[in-house]
């Protein structure tokens, strides 16, 4: 969505308390939590935290290349290993290979044990932690082709997401088409990404919103009576008849889309 209406911000309550369970999870709404959408870009239960009771570091420890196939010992594979409360250190471990990319598996963040490729991890799927796919590593858009470089919501490590078409979407079991800062890309949703025309929502990776809806600024939603003052909204074709509920239009949904994603649209009251 058009960057510059994201400005109204409040807390999502209901998106807070679904997630608070996880101790990974970083309540957008306040900025803080236990340090682990969705939608953010990358700049089981194995014991929590490291036997010292250090926190660990919000900033990566890069031991391997986690992109690079190359960059461990024959044997061994670069994956995301839990340090404290932060799951960024890129070490090399067994390489226990026995799934294939996009396979169920079982997050292992402690051990690294989980059975996917190198260079992939077992991504969790809900917030409890306890089950997961084989998404491939990142650290930034350029290690994804032509896909992005996006945060997992519930563990926060960094994984790639190919581009999809919002309005045909075409996704990985476990994934959805969602927006990204200039694209729609196969993220990971949240239990509670489900809603529709006027759900509330909140804008960083338009949490609260079901595939097919972005979130916006809610003085442009026609019936919006969301508390956080922003709700979802239905994606649109620019080139394409008008579909959006009267007196909404279908409007640019990027400022600055990505190359092939200046047809797409989000139904609002132009401002």
């Amino acid at each position: 969505m058009p960057s510059d209406r994201r400005w109204l911000q409040a807390p999502l309550l209901a998106i807070a308390a679904a997630l608070a369970c996880n101790p990974y999870y970083e309540d957008p709404t306040t900025g803080g939590g236990g340090g682990g959408g969705g939608s953010e870009s990358a700049s089981g239960d194995e014991t929590q935290g490291s036997a010292s009771g250090d926190p660990g570091s919000p900033v990566a420890e890069l031991h391997c290349k986690p992109a690079d196939l190359d960059s461990c010992p024959e044997g061994q594979k670069c994956t995301a290993l839990l340090v404290g409360h932060y799951q960024n250190v890129y070490d090399c471990v067994e390489d226990d290979t026995a799934l294939t990319l996009y396979s169920t598996c079982v997050p292992a963040p402690v051990s690294g044990q989980d059975l996917c490729p190198p260079s992939t991890v077992c991504a969790p799927t809900s917030g409890d932690g306890g089950t997961g796919i084989c998404a491939p590593l990142c650290l930034g858009d350029s290690e994804c082709g032509s896909g992005r470089c996006i945060e997992n919501p519930y563990n926060r490590v960094p994984v790639c997401g190919e581009i999809c078409d919002p309005l045909t979407p075409i996704c990985p079991a476990e994934l959805e088409c969602r927006q990204t800062d200039d694209a729609f890309a196969c993220l990971f949703p949240t239990e509670v990404d489900i809603g529709t025309e006027t759900a509330q929502c909140y804008s960083e990776g338009d949490r609260g919103c079901g595939q097919g809806y972005v979130c916006e600024a809610g003085v442009l939603i026609p019936g919006c009576q969301s508390p956080t003052g922003l709700c979802c909204t239905a994606v649109c074709d620019l080139e394409a008849p008008e579909t959006c509920p009267i007196p909404a239009t279908c409007n640019p949904a990027f400022t600055d889309p990505a190359p092939g994603y200046d047809w797409v649209g989000a139904c609002y009251i132009p401002y």
